[in-house]
């Protein structure tokens, strides 16, 4: 069998097998197998810190804020239980945080979990290859394009149909790709204004609860803060605790979003620093101010009955219908889109430092940032496969699959890089080191959560059934089938191949100045 390539690990920590920097940004090694101009390649450092705040919240605050606190307290049977697991789900989120922070300080690059897989296993060509179908098919966002779609028509008093639906979750999906493929500075300058405008969402519902709580209601006040009834009716069932927790959590994933694009990030080590805490921080605490302000304004039977977001039902309550008929999915729909701007942003940058690797098809194509020094293949790439997951599913539950099945794969690579984490930290021969390190009662709590996560979703619900007609582990088993293509990719390119027709792949990386390189992997006869 032919020698199995390796990649090579990361600069800085390991030396590249032929290396060096013309005054041009041109890299010419040394046997002219590899010449690479990074002013094609690499973008400019423009995201200060107010840009990377606005990066983390418009991946995290979706639509799931204004609608899964009803399905958590159904779930949870009590507005007590209810808000202890909104706790619990931010502080496993804050501890996540810490883990980007201490991984994004050690290596200050592009690339996110995919850089961390890397640094932390071997071989580390195996864990790039597995990050390609992650990042490439289970990144999209078709789910907050349908949102998005579904609350503008609401908004706009239209009648929707699928086509429409489709329709304008693929226009809302192409104006974020567009506009960060020709205008990337107007792109920025949305997603700021956007993540502004969520946030300011959320603390107009806070004191939408604190008005309810001072009895400006237009229906009879709630009890669900009496200290004797507000865990009344808590489910005994594990399932239905362990799912609310998980919709919980899954509301505030995104906090690596910031960690995918460091390299364009001015002073990335620094800015990491404030911009993490500050953006988790008050999401954390708004989140959960959030649903307190549901609880005060919205009766126990109206959650339980709600088929619109519960933030709709908050609204009517105080403000009247007019309020929540149209306010609300307005700024719903905009939630959305910031969210398909933020995931717009960094997923082709990804894409792009997979292509720097070689191991995506035409990766010299795929890696440019011409015209616009923006990656508009990748771009391109991305439209394309969430496009597909728009079109191609039929409508009801197996659409609804389709287009929530990042979750447990996410949560999967969060549990890889956390014990990644504590493998290199008690290696020595690792030599890994941070300018921040996570607390290791917090990195273990960190850990245990995401087993937890990865395991839920096996458990058998109460009489076998789930939220859909699907099969209860259907999700989770395709996102992992997924994820194992990366593996047959990998075993059939670079050790299957070579073995059958006897040649050997020789790998010719350049390094580049923003500390990342550019790898190739060329046949040589054995």
């Amino acid at each position: 069998m032919a020698e199995s390539p390796q990649k090579v690990p990361l600069p800085n920590y390991y030396p590249s097998d032929n290396a060096s920097d013309d005054n041009n940004g041109k890299t010419d090694p040394s046997d002219g197998s590899l010449s690479i101009s990074e002013s094609n390649i690499l973008q400019d450092r423009q995201i200060g810190v107010f840009g990377a705040i606005s990066l983390i919240v418009n991946k995290i605050v979706g639509a799931g804020i204004f609608s899964t606190p009803a399905s958590i307290f159904k779930l949870s049977g009590s507005p007590g239980m209810a808000l202890v697991l909104w706790v619990i789900a931010g502080i496993i989120s804050t501890c996540g945080a810490m883990v980007m922070l201490e991984f994004g300080s050690s290596l200050p690059r592009s690339g996110g979990i995919k850089v961390y897989l890397e640094r932390s296993f071997s071989p580390t060509l195996l864990m790039t290859c597995i990050y390609l179908f992650y990042c490439v098919i289970l990144q999209v966002s078709a789910s907050n394009a349908i949102t998005a779609s579904s609350y503008l028509l609401k908004a706009a008093g239209v009648a929707s149909t699928t086509w429409k639906l489709r329709g304008l979750a693929i226009a809302a999906t192409g104006f974020a790709v567009g506009v960060h493929t020709v205008a990337p500075r107007i792109g920025r300058g949305l997603q700021d204004v956007l993540s502004a405008v969520k946030l300011f969402t959320l603390l107009f519902i806070v004191c939408t609860g604190f008005a309810a709580l001072g009895g400006h209601l237009k229906v009879p006040k709630p009890d669900n803060f009496n200290i004797h009834t507000s865990f009344k009716g808590t489910s005994n069932n594990g399932y239905n605790i362990g799912t609310a927790l998980l919709d919980a959590i899954f509301s505030f994933q995104g906090y690596d979003n910031l960690n995918m694009v460091l390299s364009e990030v001015k002073n990335p080590k620094k800015t990491l620093r404030i911009a993490l805490p500050t953006a988790m921080g008050s999401i954390t605490v708004l989140y959960i101010l959030a649903n307190v302000a549901y609880f005060a304004g919205v009766p126990r039977k109206e959650f339980i009955a709600s088929d619109l977001t519960i933030a709709a039902t908050l609204f009517r309550n105080v403000f009247g219908q007019t309020a929540a008929s149209k306010a609300l999915p307005a700024l719903v729909a905009i939630s959305a889109i910031g969210h398909l701007l933020g995931i717009a942003y960094t997923v082709p940058r990804v894409i792009q430092e997979l292509a720097k690797d070689g191991i995506t098809p035409f990766p010299n194509i795929v890696m440019q940032n011409r015209p616009f020094k923006t990656p508009i293949w990748a771009l391109l790439i991305h439209l394309g496969v969430t496009i597909i997951f728009i079109c191609a599913p039929p409508a009801g539950d197996a659409f609804n699959f389709i287009v929530s099945l990042a979750s447990y794969p996410t949560t999967f690579l969060f549990a890889a890089i956390t014990i990644g984490l504590v493998r290199l930290r008690l290696s020595k021969s690792e030599n890994f080191s941070s300018a921040f390190t996570v607390p290791w009662v917090f990195l273990a709590f960190y850990l245990a959560a995401n087993l937890f996560l990865l395991i839920m979703p096996f458990v058998r619900p109460p009489n076998g059934k789930g939220s859909t007609s699907l099969p209860y582990w259907l999700s989770p088993v395709v996102a992992l089938a997924i994820l194992s293509l990366g593996i047959i990719y990998y075993l059939i390119r670079f050790i299957l191949l070579p073995w059958i027709f006897g040649y050997k792949l020789r790998l010719t990386a350049v390094q580049l100045r923003d500390g990342s390189q550019v790898s190739r992997y060329k046949i040589v006869k054995s």
